[in-house]
């Protein structure tokens, strides 16, 4: 089982985990940290509004929960879940500490419509070297976040008219 450790960011505690990499050096991974309210009820189709503290320390061992999207292996299976604006860090160094580190951001492929940070896809095994400390997001996809025509934008607060991409409009709290 491996190492927990804990560390303390805006919102409060994270209990991740120790890992080790492909290449042999040990990393943090903290995993399924919310960076926004979940997009559900009345948020569903408006901008995300940042993530609320917690109280004691939220597990960050296991990834959180992917956009609904449609299966690469069978089309007629949907899976995920709306709560999905969730990041993962995995940083070669835990805080504090005077080195700053190079911060390599991905945001996955799939035109808006499929995919995840998830490590199922692309894990962070390859490039935990020591050298750079990698963020992963899972965002809003499809008809969720990719809403495309003009009179959609007028359910929308904070966003300009004719413009209603909510995948994307999370830059601000990440």
């Amino acid at each position: 089982m491996p190492e927990t450790v804990i560390v303390r960011v805006t919102q409060g505690g994270l209990r991740g985990k120790k890992q080790t990499a492909k290449t042999g050096a040990a990393y943090y991974s903290f995993q399924g940290i919310p960076y926004a309210k979940p997009p559900v009820g009345h948020l569903r189709f408006k901008a995300p509004e940042p993530a609320q503290p917690w109280e004691g320390i939220r597990d960050a061992r296991t990834e959180g929960s992917v956009s609904p999207q449609i299966s690469f292996k069978a089309v007629d299976v949907v899976f995920g879940d709306e709560d999905c604006l969730f990041l993962n860090v995995y940083t070669p160094q835990l805080p504090p500490n005077d080195v700053l580190k190079p911060v390599m951001v991905y945001l996955h492929g799939g035109a808006f419509y499929f995919g995840s940070g998830n490590t199922d896809m692309f894990g962070p095994g390859r490039l935990m070297t020591g050298e750079v400390i990698l963020v992963t997001t899972n965002y809003r996809l499809g008809a969720l976040g990719n809403n495309i025509h003009d009179y959609q934008s007028l359910n929308w607060t904070s966003v300009p008219t004719g413009y209603s991409n909510a995948g994307i409009l999370f830059n601000e709290y990440t």
